[in-house]
């Protein structure tokens, strides 16, 4: 089951679909670019978008693992902004004026933006989407992240 954020407009789907490449490989990238898959979803209606693209490498999954558990603790992290090699997937942190983190946004470009600008509004080839996340909503997505690399771990090449 893929993590979910939801807010009033849309639920938000993120998932690991496998890995890029299969095959025995001499290089560590080529061996562990990992597929997301994004859905979205509009609360409101009927309209739905999937896409699946090389996101990350394995060890950044893991490291955003450990970046979503500081945001759940509300212990330091060095950037509230987290992205990957493939800047197509992106998180910012979003803290009220105590500094506590309340919600997510996702930051979506290139192949991972929804086909339509009605719905989902973009600016400089950038689709961004809040979400509240509460610290039980960051647990669920660090965990299934967490269950992704369990399924797909780093491959020595």
């Amino acid at each position: 089951m893929p993590a979910i954020l939801e807010n009033d407009r849309f639920k938000m789907e993120i998932d690991i679909a496998g890995y890029e490449f299969e095959g025995d490989f001499l290089d560590a990238q080529d061996a562990n670019w990992l597929i997301f898959r994004v859905v979205l979803q509009s609360v409101h209606g009927a309209w739905r978008w999937q896409v699946e693209d090389a996101g990350a490498l394995t060890w950044e999954v893991a490291e955003c693992v450990h970046w979503l558990r500081a945001l759940q603790d509300n212990a330091p992290v060095d950037d509230d902004s987290f992205g990957f090699s493939e800047p197509d997937v992106s998180f910012d942190a979003i803290r009220n004026d105590d500094g506590e983190v309340v919600g997510l946004r996702v930051n979506l470009m290139d192949e991972f933006q929804p086909p339509t600008k009605v719905l989902v509004p973009r600016e400089n080839n950038l689709v961004s989407l809040r979400f509240h996340t509460p610290a039980r909503t960051l647990s669920a997505l660090a965990d299934h992240l967490e269950a992704n690399l369990q399924r797909y771990p780093e491959r020595q090449p």
